[in-house]
């Protein structure tokens, strides 16, 4: 007998090898239609990053000055870091919020004039309700591309600088932190993999669900004179435990992955801390550059608040990949406006 297929992880065929791709492309025209938002965001984000890795420096060489009577402006270094990243969060908000309305909107467009554009026996393969969660619902998700991507590249910096200060202190703390951020990224590669299977499947649950829902209403009437309500709402709901199913799995993924990132994160700022105090009592290290390598391993073990976005990018991937199984239909031959997925970003710039 052959192998049968898990339900939550279908057979991948051309169409739907095709349909990734092309959900792959418009993800990144996605990102860039977010425009000038999306780059202002990348410019603030790398901007925080680099005050972000310098303030553990500043605060040791502060702690060090208050110690042997040296100058006091490092302190003030700090104190201006310190605004300026809380400027920066406020700046991060701002630019995240623009560039992915304007992204959204772009998408929402595009996708609704190709959804006039397409025959009615097209529009007919997808109930109305999961036509309209995917315009409303998933184009949103997929809007939030380009934060979700320079937000994700900007959130290893940090870890990665911290890595690097390290090294220059003490090459032995460089090479303690590195190895537990070697074991986090095992760990958030296998979420990803993990999740991106189980929002998909939540997602095309959630669109058959929205569609006959969509055709009771329609029909309400006629169910209502046939005495078949419960019946309907029996269709209607039959794929709810598949759904629940989804959503449970996506949980589960994220609080496995949260959990073992929260175990991991204490123990590789215990081990840098230990290191260190031993590099302190050897004369290796001072005070204050103690201060900055405890600093600067709470930042490194705190790869694990990248699941955060990396979930948003799961979700924009997933969002995508349903908006471009749409817009990947053809048109009808009399149809006027764009009819191909390639035609997206002139769509989504304008």
């Amino acid at each position: 007998m052959g192998r049968r297929a898990h339900p939550g992880h279908p057979r991948r065929t051309g169409r739907t090898d095709a349909t990734f791709d092309a959900g792959d492309r418009l993800l990144r025209r996605t990102v860039r239609a977010g425009g000038g938002w999306t780059i202002g965001l990348a410019a603030v984000a790398l901007f925080g990053a680099a005050a972000e890795l310098l303030l553990p420096a500043a605060l040791g060489r502060a702690v060090d000055a208050a110690l042997g009577g040296g100058p006091g402006w490092w302190a003030l270094l700090a104190c201006g870091l310190v605004v300026v990243l809380v400027c920066v969060d406020t700046v991060t908000d701002l630019a995240s919020g623009f560039g992915a309305a304007r992204a959204t909107a772009g998408l929402r467009r595009h996708l609704l004039r190709h959804l006039f554009a397409l025959n009615l026996r097209a529009t007919r393969r997808h109930p109305v309700g999961d036509l309209v969660g995917r315009l409303v619902s998933q184009a949103a998700d997929a809007g939030q591309a380009g934060n979700a991507v320079v937000l994700a590249l900007v959130a290893v910096l940090p870890p990665l600088g911290s890595v690097v200060a390290l090294t220059i202190m003490e090459p032995l703390l460089g090479v303690t932190l590195l190895a537990g951020l070697g074991l986090l990224a095992v760990l958030m590669r296998a979420f990803v993999s993990d999740a991106s299977a189980a929002t998909a499947g939540y997602q095309r649950v959630l669109g058959d669900i929205a569609g006959r829902l969509q055709e009771s209403l329609t029909g309400a009437r006629t169910i209502a004179a046939a005495g078949a309500t419960r019946r309907e709402q029996d269709r209607v709901l039959a794929a709810l435990p598949e759904l629940g199913r989804h959503g449970h799995r996506g949980w589960e993924l994220l609080a496995r992955a949260s959990a073992r990132t929260s175990a991991v994160a204490p123990l590789l700022n215990l081990s840098v801390i230990a290191v260190g105090g031993y590099a302190l009592t050897a004369g290796w290290l001072t005070p204050g550059q103690l201060v900055a390598a405890v600093r600067y391993a709470a930042m490194g073990a705190g790869l694990g608040g990248v699941l955060a976005t990396l979930n948003h990018l799961v979700r924009s991937r997933a969002g995508a990949h349903r908006v471009a199984e749409l817009l990947a239909q053809p048109a009808a031959p009399d149809a006027t406006g764009p009819s191909h997925p390639a035609e997206a970003p002139s769509a989504c710039a304008r």
